[in-house]
């Protein structure tokens, strides 16, 4: 379930890293959904990041959409892990129960040399990711909003319906390792 979830607020988030983009390339949103949607999101968040030095913003601006970029990179990781894992269940020994989830859940994949690499997360590591990607749904749209009004020249809204968010924790990495993986 928690894989699942993972999954949906993942693209949900992504409609959150397009509106940031426009945001920042100071875009509408028909500009953004075209230029997004060419060049996906991963690229879309490094040219954010490229962008953010050019800015003449403040620095509370620039440490903000920083750490949100800083963020979303954490959160593509661990979805992309996610996404391209094969899963196994174990019994509470470490034996192998094939398509029947029981005590513990372990991930793995080959890299691209080849290597086997494993990850054995709890459930509430595997809660923790999705709930990570929610975080950074809901920061990065306050953020946005409270971007665009400030930036707004003439005032299009009054910024008390849209706070300055506070920065939430990075999200934890979802580590894989070659070898052993402790159950």
């Amino acid at each position: 379930m928690a894989l699942g979830v993972a999954s949906v607020k993942y693209a949900e988030l992504e409609s959150v890293i397009a509106f940031m983009f426009g945001t920042v390339f100071g875009l509408g949103v028909d500009a953004t959904t075209l230029i997004v949607s060419k060049i996906g999101f991963e690229a879309a968040t490094q040219l954010m990041s490229r962008r953010l030095v050019q800015l003449a913003w403040s620095d509370k601006f620039k440490d903000a959409v920083g750490h949100f970029i800083a963020a979303i990179n954490i959160c593509n990781a661990n979805r992309n892990s996610l996404a391209h894992s094969n899963i196994m269940w174990t019994d509470h020994y470490g034996e192998a129960i094939p398509f029947m989830p029981t005590d513990k859940t372990v991930l793995f994949k080959s890299t691209k040399n080849g290597h086997t690499i494993g990850a054995a997360p709890t459930l509430p590591e595997l809660r923790g990711i999705a709930d990570d990607i929610n975080t950074y749904c809901e920061y990065g749209r306050m953020l946005g909003n409270a971007l665009n009004v400030a930036l707004s020249n003439p005032p299009t809204f009054s910024p008390s319906p849209f706070p300055w968010p506070s920065k939430p924790a990075l999200p934890r990495n979802l580590e894989y390792k070659s070898g052993p993986i402790p159950l």
